[in-house]
């Protein structure tokens, strides 16, 4: 506490399992609002609003499970931060604790920043507009055959079909769930985004078996042509990108039934992932309304198919957070050719 108590920024330290704050100087305690004998002893996330970066337990279960420091910018009232965590470890060589601690980057937010921010916030207030409206029409379905199931009286076959439907359309609100996590997170493709070195080829590798169990009907393939393709980035963000390129190439096509290819390869300063289906397939002229936020390209083939509108907009955000770029090849009634790309370290 004496060491803390000295240094002129703020600082804390946490329990590395329940997040509990063991220590913590003037100066952290004045950025979570509260005096710092009554900060020691609660867990940062209950000191904060939920919206606050420091209240995230993401982060520090992150340093703690990996036993790794983590490094990031922030912006709070207008100020720049340089956040740190520190893992710190005990006589058993376990990590016990967490030192965390805020660095001012001496500016506020520049223009290009607020711009982006402000986009996000628009981005949000949008997406909740359309997911209020598209909940409403699976949860008519499942309140209105739930309701005559809980009435009795139905015949067997009526049974069957009502349950059939309910179970339809909990798989929609299912996926429409996924997509406001999504967006929820979208924030994070910053040019802060923290990054490491990963393997694009080992996560194409673990998503396409993923994907393989899902959709036994199909014939998935993977051609590793690297076998490995080493990169810098967020390996969640990333194994999202791959996964929302092969929902949408097993999603959009007639049947249950088809093919998908992946294939990874790539030249001098970057690395190429793309993936190919026999599916419905996109007119030319639409091509452009792809990679936009909340866009969707309803024909007679795949108007049942429910989304946001968010997966191929996340795929390009990540690329262009990670400094790569996206294409799309596509024929209506041929099949689409997507690909990613990524520059190597």
């Amino acid at each position: 506490m004496e060491l803390l108590s000295v240094l002129p920024i703020p600082l804390a330290i946490l329990h590395a399992g329940d997040l509990r704050i063991f220590a913590i100087n003037a100066q952290m305690a004045a950025l979570v609002d509260r005096p710092p004998a009554d900060a020691v002893g609660l867990p940062i996330s209950e000191l904060l609003p939920a919206a606050h970066p420091l209240g995230d337990p993401r982060p520090y279960h992150e340093s703690a499970s990996q036993d790794q420091a983590v490094d990031r910018n922030l912006v709070l009232e207008g100020v720049v931060w340089r956040w740190f965590i520190r893992p710190l470890r005990g006589d058993d060589r376990i990590v016990q604790y967490l030192l965390v601690g805020l660095l001012d980057g001496g500016r506020g937010p520049s223009e290009g920043e607020l711009g982006r921010l402000r986009e996000v916030n628009a981005a949000k207030t949008e997406f909740l507009n359309l997911a209020a409206h598209e909940l409403r029409t699976p949860l008519g379905v499942i309140h209105g055959y739930g309701s005559l199931l809980s009435q009795g009286g139905l015949t067997e076959e009526h049974q069957r079909l009502a349950g059939l439907r309910i179970y339809q359309k909990a798989r929609q609100l299912s996926r429409l769930i996924m997509d406001l996590t999504l967006i929820g997170r979208i924030d994070e493709l910053a040019p802060g985004l923290a990054r490491e070195p990963v393997d694009l080829a080992g996560l194409a590798q673990e998503t396409v078996a993923d994907v393989q169990r899902r959709y036994p009907d199909l014939a998935i393939e993977i051609d590793a042509r690297k076998p490995a393709a080493p990169a810098e980035g967020s390996p969640y963000w990333l194994r999202l990108a791959i996964r929302e390129l092969l929902d949408n190439a097993v999603r959009f096509r007639p049947g249950p039934t088809g093919r998908v290819d992946v294939r990874l390869d790539g030249e001098l300063g970057f690395c190429r992932l793309t993936v190919l289906d026999d599916g419905f397939g996109i007119d030319p002229a639409e091509h452009g309304r792809l990679w936009r936020r909340f866009s969707r390209i309803e024909t007679d083939e795949n108007h049942h198919l429910v989304g946001m509108g968010i997966g191929l907009y996340l795929v390009r955000e990540v690329a262009e957070a990670h400094r790569g770029r996206v294409s799309v090849v596509s024929r209506p009634g041929v099949g689409s050719e997507f690909t990613f790309e990524l520059p190597t370290p």
